[in-house]
């Protein structure tokens, strides 16, 4: 090609890439579920990033013990506990400085005259403590920014080790994402994923997701035998030490059987299941660690969840829904959630969103909309306490600086006041992390504790606010535990 007219291809690529960055919308193009396409503009190239409340930031690294592993101890003192009970009752398991701590807390809000709601969880806690109760459980609900256990596995992995239990809790028959540091995961026949957040599958006519939103069509019996589910778990972790597997199912026709074989050398049938919803409850002597689970449905059927647990103690859930806004509860069969939920028998649920709807939904719709969710689980959970946690913040970026989305506060306070309306705690991530422009500061951190996107945390990032939200919880818990150590 001549020099000129080389130049001139040249002249009209930058031309483009010019008319790009001036009609390329400055907040990006969604283009499904969590996904933002974006494009650089001139002024990114000299950029002047807000950096915000990087101050508070170092101060949050600088007093807390996390890494980017949920159940690291690194750093921890046990011997010191948690510093605001007296000598003569037990510690608690928090690895930060007393004063810092309470420097550094945000606490939970609770409505006016609310500050007793979470006390029956409490009890739950101080019951199976001293052998009275067996376990308990947190649900914990939210979208992408819990995925893969985040936030959710250093809470667990800390009330664990203080009150008891081990296992992930709930999981997918056929997860939405790979990369659990509990067990590997390996399937055998033409097993399917159905999910009712996201982009639903039009061809599926019911509305029996089960609690988590979600199912695992199960194939036929085959010539090659029946379809398996084979995990190999990760016995050095707490999350990893398994004991109980309870399989919540869905069968076309009865005589249903779950075959359940452990370290190679153990097998349990547990047949004749009726048709319709049941609970597949296998129950080991000794701590799990291979097992596959062989599905003989004769019409097939469906998976709802695997529950990975421990005999006694604390299980937590990780239910994670990318994309989702917590608004699909009231429009799913209720039943099957009643079913599941009457089995699991939560002591705490915690509903974590807000981030999702922040760029497009009107707040006062959100509140009522939230609001009706709330009401879902008060009348299929009666007594159960609900912790909304509101969304971290995001930022946009305006004349090449990244700053807070400007509805993310009116989509927080929505949410606020609808916990609050209905009676139930709020804990503001947003606040907590330092409010307006913070994410910048995260991300600008070093080492970084969110990313590029100024919207996700890093794994030091997401332990780091988990850290936050267990401290909140644990002073309720230590109030609590003095004002009855004290009767």
């Amino acid at each position: 090609m001549k020099p000129f007219r080389t130049f001139i291809f040249f002249l009209a690529v930058l031309l483009l890439l010019f008319l790009v960055t001036i009609l390329f919308p400055q907040q990006g193009i969604g283009i499904g579920g969590d996904l933002r396409l974006s494009f650089m503009s001139l002024s990114d190239l000299n950029r002047n990033d807000s950096i915000g409340n990087a101050v508070n930031v170092e101060e949050l690294l600088s007093k807390s013990m996390v890494t980017d592993d949920p159940e690291s101890d690194a750093g921890m003192d046990l011997s010191s506990g948690f510093g605001y009970l007296e000598d003569t009752i037990r510690p608690l398991v928090v690895p930060a400085n007393v004063d810092s701590l309470k420097q550094n807390l945000y606490r939970i809000q609770f409505a006016e005259g609310g500050l007793t709601l979470l006390h029956s969880f409490f009890r739950n806690l101080d019951r199976i403590s001293s052998g009275d109760m067996s376990h308990t459980r947190i649900l914990h609900f939210g979208d992408s920014q819990i995925e893969v256990d985040r936030m959710t596995a250093l809470i667990r992995y800390r009330m664990q080790k203080h009150f008891g239990g081990s296992g992930t809790g709930l999981v997918q028959a056929i997860p939405l994402y790979s990369g659990s540091l509990s067990y590997r995961q390996e399937e055998s026949g033409e097993w399917l994923r159905y999910t009712y957040f996201g982009n639903r599958d039009s061809t599926i006519k019911h509305k029996s997701y089960g609690i988590m939103g979600a199912f695992a069509s199960v194939p036929l019996p085959g010539e090659e035998g029946s379809p398996t589910l084979s995990y190999s778990f990760n016995t050095a972790r707490r999350s990893g030490q398994v004991k109980r597997i309870r399989v919540f199912l869905h069968s076309y026709v009865d005589s249903a059987s779950v075959v359940f074989r452990v370290n190679e050398t153990y097998t349990d049938t547990l047949d004749n299941l009726p048709g319709g919803f049941s609970v597949a409850d296998f129950r080991h002597f000794e701590q799990v660690k291979n097992l596959s689970i062989a599905f003989n449905l004769p019409e097939g059927g469906r998976i709802y969840g695997i529950s990975f647990e421990s005999e006694g103690g604390l299980q937590m859930d990780n239910i994670a829904m990318r994309g989702g806004s917590g608004l699909i509860f009231t429009s799913m069969n209720r039943a099957t959630q009643e079913a599941m939920l009457d089995y699991l028998s939560p002591g705490l649920i915690l509903l974590q969103y807000g981030g999702n709807v922040v760029p497009y939904m009107n707040p006062d719709y959100y509140r009522r909309a939230f609001k009706r969710q709330l009401q879902f689980f008060k009348e299929v959970c009666p007594g159960t306490p609900v912790i909304v946690i509101g969304p971290s913040d995001m930022s946009i970026r305006e004349n090449g600086q990244f700053i807070t989305y400007p509805g993310l506060e009116p989509i927080r306070d929505a949410l606020k006041d609808a916990a609050l309306e209905s009676g139930f705690g709020f804990w503001d991530l947003y606040s907590a992390m330092g409010g307006f422009n913070s994410m910048a500061s995260f991300v600008h951190a070093d080492p970084a504790l969110a990313t590029a996107d100024y919207v996700h945390f890093t794994g030091l990032g997401i332990n780091l606010v988990s850290e936050m939200f267990y401290n909140a919880l644990m002073v309720e818990y230590n109030d609590f535990y003095t004002q009855n150590a004290l009767k």
